[in-house]
């Protein structure tokens, strides 16, 4: 699956221990990969990995540096992103990601037939 949602904070006041960021569907591969890195950068379990697709990370207030730790490792683009205040007036922030099956591929044709122009994209997230 191309898409993914990282949902968390930004901010890191009134978050209990255990709220952080969650990061939904990663295969199991990119999972592994992710939680490890994150692990290794805060030399703690900062994130781990569940069955249900899913990557929680523990540490605080670190949803823009998990997103970046996504685009950089594993090569998912932010498309899109909301902010909303949760009921108990908390910010909660949502990240739309999206990874080319094959960056050497385009599925998409003029019909004219002319040249495909390509685009790089370089979607560090800085709110």
């Amino acid at each position: 699956m191309p898409y993914i949602m990282v949902m968390g904070n930004l901010s890191s006041n009134q978050l209990s221990t255990k709220d952080g960021a969650t990061v939904y569907g990663l295969n199991s591969e990119e999972r592994e990969t992710l939680v490890r890195e994150l692990n290794s950068s805060f030399g703690k379990e900062a994130a781990a990995s569940y069955p249900d697709r899913t990557v929680r990370v523990t540490q605080r207030g670190i949803t823009l540096v998990v997103v970046n730790r996504i685009h950089g490792l594993l090569g998912y683009d932010v498309v899109s992103h909301a902010m909303a205040m949760t009921n108990a007036n908390r910010e909660l922030v949502t990240f739309t990601m999206y990874k080319k099956t094959n960056p050497h591929s385009h599925s998409h044709q003029t019909s004219s037939g002319g040249s495909h122009k390509s685009h790089g994209h370089g979607n560090v997230v800085t709110l």
